[in-house]
């Protein structure tokens, strides 16, 4: 292993972030399956196209709510300020699920949207802060591993939020939520005036309105905006463990081991433990090959590799998709979803990390958070409708026949990337 020097508020950061995440993730795993589950089991009895496409709505929604909680970090309150606000405002959406009922459920999922707006962006541009331009592996690989800290949340909030909500009820996990947050918002009072003291403050207005973008600031941006559009159709996918595969997991999945039921929600935790996993090997992938080659791995091969993985993945996924197609009540083998996440977890640490480090790259002065929201409004916010969309179409169309159509655009869009790669590489030399 290459021993890579992190700056202390990097770690301090992925700490607040991996409690945020642990919140989020663990009501997001359990949304489908609250929306669709029958009134008598403590759900809302939903059918299970509307439950996907409230998944597909309440992401769009919450990835593009940073457009304006990026503007009002970076111009506004500062980052810092925002990181402290968004957690307060997510911790009592949180608390507001724990009132049964549809009305409680857009209240909640709406204060949930809110406070993501606010801290999501922020404490993304908050660790690119750390970085010159001139860093890319360092930024990259810090990057990773806080990404690795989204993960251990994401791990972890399923796992326990799922055999809470299997062993008490829905209400039960949703306290749970709350009470992540409540951690992540005193991490970030002790960390505050200590390790992030130097980063995420309000910005001098009057420096801001006397700095216009640059020619090269203005095509950097745009370069960086097409790229987030090249980047929905992966989003699409993204949305496929907390909705579709999940309710695929909670009916179509032998779950048992022994007497043992395992809760849903654990394949996708374990999805987030993969790219634990994963996100120590991929950060020293990158030194490693700084180190033999003398230059870092391009962005344009690190998105075309995910694509590819999408498509492998997908193609692993395809026996399970055309039996579940042929009969819906098919009970099939847990590997084939574990197969797939094996290879997703991987394509997800090539893909949207390296847009988060993007971002923070290709943003003109002062405005790294709002690249960060851009990114999210566009990739992550229209792959989320459309990932709903793309669960429920499955009710109506062969799942297969959308499989094979996720494989071969994947492979289009890769070899996109890759004939990209040089102007791209151009674009960032700007300054």
């Amino acid at each position: 292993m290459f021993k890579i020097n992190y700056p202390r508020g990097v770690i301090a950061l992925s700490s607040i972030e991996m409690w945020e995440r642990f919140s989020f993730y663990t009501m997001q795993s359990l949304l489908v399956l609250y929306a669709s589950a029958k009134i008598s089991a403590g759900g809302l009895g939903w059918s299970d196209a509307s439950a996907l496409r409230l998944v597909g709505y309440y992401g769009a929604l919450v990835y593009v709510s940073p457009i304006i909680g990026g503007l009002i970090a970076d111009r506004i309150i500062g980052r810092k300020l925002a990181v402290f606000f968004g957690a307060i405002i997510m911790m009592c959406g949180h608390a507001t699920l724990v009132v049964h009922g549809e009305t409680a459920l857009y209240i909640g999922l709406a204060l949930l949207i809110t406070g993501c707006g606010l801290l999501k962006p922020a404490i993304s541009a908050m660790v690119g802060e750390f970085f010159t331009a001139k860093e890319s592996s360092r930024k990259d690989a810090s990057f990773a591993i806080f990404y690795m800290s989204i993960n251990i949340g994401g791990f972890l909030g399923p796992m326990i939020g799922g055999i809470v909500q299997q062993q008490f009820s829905f209400e039960y996990a949703f306290v749970l939520a709350a009470f992540g947050l409540f951690i992540g918002v005193i991490n970030f009072l002790i960390t505050r005036n200590h390790s992030l003291r130097h980063v995420g403050n309000v910005i001098d207005k009057t420096k801001q309105i006397k700095e216009p973008w640059t020619k090269n600031e203005k095509t950097k941006a745009t370069v960086y905006i097409l790229l987030c559009i090249s980047n929905i159709f992966w989003n699409v996918i993204y949305v496929l463990p907390y909705g579709l595969l999940t309710l695929y997991a909670e009916k179509n999945i032998d779950r048992h081991i022994g007497s043992f039921e395992i809760p849903s929600t654990w394949f996708f935790g374990m999805y987030g433990l993969l790219i634990i996993i994963y996100s120590p090997i991929v950060a020293t992938l990158y030194q490693k090959y700084r180190q033999r080659t003398g230059k870092d791995m391009t962005l344009s091969f690190k998105l075309s590799m995910g694509y590819l993985l999408v498509a492998l993945g997908s193609f692993v996924l395809l026996p399970l998709v055309k039996a579940i197609g042929a009969n819906s009540h098919y009970i099939g083998s847990a590997w084939y979803i574990i197969g797939f996440y094996s290879l997703f977890s991987f394509s997800e640490l090539l893909t949207l990390p390296v847009m988060l480090a993007a971002a923070t790259t290709f943003a003109p002065k002062n405005f790294s958070a709002t690249m960060v929201s851009l990114n999210m409004a566009i990739s992550w916010a229209i792959g989320a409708w459309l990932g709903g969309e793309f669960g429920a179409m499955t009710e109506q169309t062969n799942p297969a026949t959308l499989f094979w159509w996720v494989i071969g655009l994947s492979i289009v869009f890769a070899i996109g990337h890759l004939l990209t790669n040089k102007k791209i590489e151009q674009t960032l030399l700007l300054d």
